[in-house]
C-alpha cells in the first residue's frame, strides 16, 4: 500500500471507505471544517467542508457528493442531480461529485452546460483526485510543528517502547492535543515496524473525529479504516479505528497479537467490564492511554492497566502556558434580590429554595443587552449560548435574529439540519449558534470567543467541559469571554474556588481547574464579591451537593 487512496479503495470495493478517503484528501489538501453526512436522507450530500479563497479573500462552502463504483461502470447524470439537490438543502456555494472511476459523457456535457449558467459544479474522477493526491506534501497542511510538552511525551512513548516497556499513560486537559501526541508517536512507530495499529474508542460519534484528528498527523502514506457497525474487525496495516463494543462482539475471533500498537482514548472508560475484556484480550507491542479526566467515580485508577503517566497537564498548565485562550469570567450578578438577604442569614434552607428566592429571573432584553455590549470587543464575535431548554433555545436565538444577531438553534433533533447550520456557522453565516449542552452536540467550534451561560450547570466536570467549547487559541483569539448569568448558589461556589485555584496551584493531583484572567473573577454588582466571600468562603464542595441539602450562613460581615 503506497497511500490511501490504495488498490482496495480505488477498485470500489468499499463505498464506505471511498467515502472517508475523499474526506481525508480533501482535508489533506487545505479543506477545513470537514464533515461527513453521507447517511439516509442526506439530502443529496455525502461530505461538507470549507475553503478559504485567497484571490476573493473570503471562506467558500463545499458540498461533495462521493460515488464509488466497481469494474468498468460510469458515473451519469443521477449524481450531478443528486448533488444539486444537495445544494438547494445545504446552500453550499460550490458543487463537487467524486467517484474513484470516470464521468459518462452526458454527465461532461451537462457539468459543462450549467457553468456556463453560473453552477460551480466541478467533476472529480479517480486520476484526478491521484494527482491531486500526488501534487500535495507527505504530511496535511493542517499539520503544526509540535509544541514542546507534546514533542516530549511523542519521545517518551518511543523512548519506552525501545526500552521493553509496553505501557504509556498520558493525561492531558482538554485542548492541549493529547491526540496529536498520540497520533504523532503512531506515525513514528508504523516506521519503527508497528505497522498494525489500532485506536480504540468508547463512543461511535468518536470516530470520525479522531481519524480527522491522526489524518492531521499521519504521513499520506499510511492509510486508515475503521469498524464500528457491526463491521467485521479485520486489521490492515495501517490504523484501524474501531468501537470497543464492536471489538468485544468479534473478541473470539481476534488473534491476541492482531495489533501491534493500542491506542485508547478516553482512557477513563476502558476500566469498563467489556471495554477491559477487549484490552486484556489483546497483547500488543505497546499500549497508549489517552485522557483528560483520570478520575472516576467509583475510586478506581486508570494507571493499574497503563501505567503511572508520563506526562500531566491541566487546563490550569495549558493557560499559563499560553497554549489555550485565558478566561474573562463575568458573573452577572444583577439578578440576586439582595433584599431577601437578611432573612435567609442565619436560617436553615434548603439549595433549592434559596435559589428560588435568592436569584429573581433574568429576562432575555438584559441577557442580549449584556451580549451586544461585550460583541464591542470582538471584530468577529463568535458565540456559544447554552440554554436551559429546547424551547429557550429556539426562543433566545429568535430573539437574537431580531436584534441583527444572526444566530439559530443548534438543539434540533434533524441532524441534517444540525449539520446545515454548523455549515453556516463555520462559514460565518451564523454569529451565534444556541443549545441546551453544545457539549453533547458532538461538535468542535474552535473560533468560539463569547460563552453564554443561561442554566445552572454545577457540575465542575461537566462546567469545565463546556468551558472548554472556547479554550481553543485559533486565528490569534488569545481569550474567551464568558457571561455567566447565574441562577444557581452551587454555580457561584464553584467559580469562587476558581478564583482562588487561579492565584494558587490547586491541591490534588488530578483537581482541573481554570486559569481566569488576572488571576480574578469580575462582578456585575460589587456587592456579589462581598456576597460569596461572606456566604460561601468557607463551603467546600458546595458543587456536588442535591438540592435538598441545608444549608446555614452568617450574617454579611458576622466574623462571630
Amino acid at each position: 500500500m503506497t497511500d490511501f487512496l490504495n488498490s482496495y479503495v480505488m477498485e470500489g470495493r468499499d463505498w464506505r471507505a471511498f467515502e472517508l478517503c475523499v474526506s481525508r484528501l480533501i482535508a489533506h489538501c487545505g479543506w477545513t471544517d470537514v464533515q461527513i453526512v453521507g447517511e439516509s436522507g442526506d439530502k443529496g450530500a455525502d461530505i461538507l467542508a470549507v475553503r478559504y479563497n485567497s484571490n476573493i479573500k473570503c471562506t467558500e462552502s463545499y458540498l461533495v457528493q462521493v460515488k464509488a463504483v466497481s469494474g468498468d461502470r460510469y458515473v451519469s447524470i443521477d449524481a450531478i442531480d443528486q448533488a444539486l439537490q444537495g445544494q438547494a438543502h445545504y446552500a453550499a456555494k460550490i458543487v463537487v461529485v467524486a467517484t474513484n472511476g470516470t464521468f459518462t459523457n452526458s454527465a461532461i456535457r451537462k457539468q459543462e452546460a450549467l457553468s456556463k449558467q453560473g453552477f460551480n459544479l466541478k467533476l472529480w474522477n479517480g486520476a484526478f483526485l491521484k494527482k491531486l493526491l500526488d501534487k500535495w506534501p507527505e504530511y496535511s497542511h493542517q499539520k503544526r510543528e509540535l509544541r514542546g510538552y507534546q514533542s516530549t511525551a511523542s519521545n517518551k512513548v518511543i523512548s519506552l517502547y525501545k526500552s521493553g516497556r509496553s505501557r504509556s499513560l498520558i493525561i492531558l486537559a482538554t485542548g492541549l492535543g493529547k491526540t496529536v501526541v498520540a497520533a504523532s508517536a503512531a506515525d513514528q512507530m508504523f516506521d519503527l515496524g508497528l505497522n498494525k495499529i489500532l485506536v480504540l474508542y468508547h463512543a461511535i460519534d468518536l470516530s470520525t473525529q479522531l481519524q480527522m484528528a491522526f489524518w492531521r498527523e499521519v504521513k499520506k502514506t499510511i492509510p486508515t479504516r475503521s469498524f464500528s457497525s457491526g463491521e467485521t474487525p479485520i486489521p490492515i496495516e495501517g490504523i484501524n479505528f474501531g468501537l470497543y463494543q464492536t471489538f468485544f462482539n468479534d473478541l473470539g475471533g481476534i488473534e491476541k497479537d492482531a495489533f501491534d500498537l493500542i491506542i485508547v482514548d478516553e482512557a477513563h472508560h476502558a476500566m469498563a467490564n467489556a471495554f477491559a475484556s477487549c484490552i486484556n484480550h489483546l497483547t500488543p507491542k505497546m499500549l497508549i492511554g489517552l485522557t483528560a479526566t483520570p478520575w472516576r467515580g467509583d475510586g478506581g485508577s486508570i494507571s493499574t492497566i497503563f501505567g503511572e503517566p508520563i506526562i500531566k497537564l491541566s487546563l490550569i498548565d495549558g493557560m499559563k502556558m499560553g497554549y489555550l485562550a485565558k478566561v474573562d469570567y463575568r458573573l452577572m450578578c444583577d439578578n440576586i434580590d439582595w433584599e431577601n438577604i437578611p432573612e435567609l442569614a442565619r436560617k436553615k434552607v434548603s439549595i433549592k429554595d434559596l435559589n428560588k428566592r435568592l436569584f429573581i429571573p433574568q429576562r432575555d432584553e438584559a441577557v442580549i443587552s449584556a451580549l451586544q455590549e461585550v460583541m464591542a470587543d470582538f471584530d468577529n464575535p463568535r458565540i456559544a449560548v447554552f440554554s436551559p431548554s429546547i424551547k429557550h433555545a429556539e426562543a433566545f436565538a429568535a430573539k437574537l435574529v431580531t436584534t441583527g444577531i444572526r444566530a439559530a438553534n443548534l438543539s434540533v433533533d434533524d441532524k441534517i439540519e444540525r449539520r446545515k447550520l454548523l455549515l453556516s456557522f463555520a462559514t460565518g453565516k451564523l454569529q451565534a449558534i444556541t443549545a441546551v449542552d453544545v457539549l453533547n452536540e458532538g461538535i468542535d467550534v474552535p473560533d468560539v470567543n463569547i460563552l453564554v451561560f443561561l442554566r445552572p450547570t454545577h457540575s465542575r466536570r461537566i462546567f469545565v467541559q463546556q468551558l472548554g467549547r472556547g479554550l481553543r487559541i485559533v486565528n490569534g483569539k488569545t481569550k474567551v469571554i464568558i457571561l455567566d448569568f447565574v441562577t444557581d448558589v452551587r454555580r457561584l461556589s464553584t467559580i469562587l474556588q476558581f478564583d482562588k485555584e487561579a492565584k494558587s496551584k490547586p491541591e490534588g493531583e488530578y483537581i482541573e481547574t481554570v486559569h481566569l484572567d488576572d488571576g480574578v473573577v469580575t462582578f456585575s454588582d460589587e456587592k456579589a464579591g462581598t456576597f460569596i466571600d461572606s456566604w460561601l468562603g468557607d463551603v467546600a464542595g458546595l458543587e456536588d451537593e442535591e438540592d435538598s441539602a441545608t444549608l446555614v450562613f452568617p450574617r454579611i460581615g458576622d466574623n462571630s
